[in-house]
């Protein structure tokens, strides 16, 4: 019985090291009786080819060892998946979207429109398998672990609006594209008779809604955006983001000093801190799904990542290597540059137009830390159906 002995080692080693001898000699003793079975059936020995036949019947060696382990047998459970099928379905719109920005701005930025193109279907098709497995690795943790999501058990009405967006299709767009007035639509509504309010609940267009910013959306798009980004900053994802040579002149741009920054340096510098925010971001968008009415926490983890922010704007803004080109002296000074601007804004100064973001992303940072503190002192959220 060689070739038993050879199936059952096979088995053996896919099976949980402390049951494998139990488990063994019962397969042993359920294939001897179908064995025996068979040769009396047939009045004599089976040949090896019909031995083979019948270990075939009972089961692959992976199959049949799969049969005795504890854990799940899935990678998404039936319980997780219409949940990974959403996230998968808007790691695509997303991934779309970023191939487009990415196609025209490298039309844009001087690059070829054909390779423009193969390189944003290229990037995005990556990124969407990229998205895709990583939802998947997620989804299989949650499921191996027994991690409990409490949005998924506690989740409240107030909080689906986010989900319109994930679930649009080619229709949703059409109709959102179309010029249909409210005045219109009462109009159809009273020359079939219907009342005025008739198919309102289902009307997605953004002029239509009302805007609740909820926890659920909150931690949504936290996590998101920070998954893309640290996925990008790590170089997983490329986005087919690789440099170009610039036209300044052709781009009506006056980059100043800016063009002579060594960017690979300064990316080299904020790695790290930019790395960091966007982690601590990604774990505020956890804080909210698990525990959304968790307002002090949440304020906690909001006071700090503004206080990161204006922590990194400040560096960027006195020690950076491009300090020099952004910094400006005074208000008055700012005010005197931006009134040029408006004078002759052709061509476009990138100096002006980074010190203006860079202050923007300063006064964001600041926002957020006064928020997150008066939601850690008062308890109460800052958002309209925040919790």
């Amino acid at each position: 019985m060689d070739m038993l002995e050879d199936y059952l080692r096979a088995v053996s080693r896919l099976l949980p090291r402390a049951k494998r001898e139990g488990i063994i000699a019962e397969l042993r003793d359920e294939i001897l009786t179908r064995i025996e079975a068979r040769e009396s059936e047939l009045g004599r020995p089976l040949t090896p080819d019909e031995t083979e036949a019948l270990l075939r019947e009972f089961g692959h060696p992976i199959v049949v060892a799969a049969r005795y382990r504890d854990e799940p047998q899935y990678s998404v459970g039936p319980a997780l998946y219409p949940y990974w099928i959403f996230a998968v379905r808007f790691a695509v719109i997303l991934e779309v979207a970023i191939s487009v920005l990415v196609f025209f701005g490298r039309v844009i930025g001087g690059a070829n429109p054909g390779e423009a193109l193969g390189t944003a279907i290229g990037s995005g098709l990556t990124g969407m398998m990229t998205l895709i497995g990583f939802a998947t690795v997620a989804a299989w943790i949650i499921e191996r672990k027994g991690i409990t999501i409490d949005y998924f058990n506690t989740w409240r009405v107030r909080d689906l609006r986010f989900l319109d967006f994930a679930a649009w299709d080619w229709a949703d767009v059409s109709e959102w594209l179309a010029p249909k007035t409210h005045r219109h639509r009462r109009a159809d509504n009273e020359a079939q008779g219907r009342d005025h309010s008739y198919n309102y609940a289902y009307d997605y267009r953004p002029f239509d809604w009302t805007y609740r910013q909820s926890s659920a959306s909150r931690g949504v798009a936290a996590i998101v955006v920070a998954v893309v980004f640290i996925l990008w900053w790590t170089g997983v994802l490329s986005f087919g983001l690789a440099p170009i040579p610039v036209d300044y002149a052709a781009m009506h741009v006056d980059p100043g000093a800016l063009a002579k920054v060594d960017y690979p340096a300064l990316k080299a510098a904020l790695y790290w801190p930019v790395l960091a925010y966007f982690l601590a971001l990604a774990a505020f968008g956890a804080v909210v799904l698990t525990y959304p009415r968790g307002v002090r926490l949440r304020g906690l983890i909001d006071m700090v990542i503004g206080l990161s922010v204006l922590g990194l704007a400040a560096w960027v803004w006195t020690a950076s290597p491009i300090a020099a080109a952004v910094r400006i002296d005074s208000g008055p000074a700012l005010l005197s540059r931006i009134s040029a601007f408006f004078e002759h804004p052709v061509p476009i100064p990138l100096e002006l137009a980074a010190t203006v973001f860079l202050i923007l992303f300063a006064f964001g940072g600041l926002c957020r830390a006064l928020g997150g503190l008066w939601e850690l002192i008062s308890g109460a959220p800052r958002y309209w159906g925040g919790c």
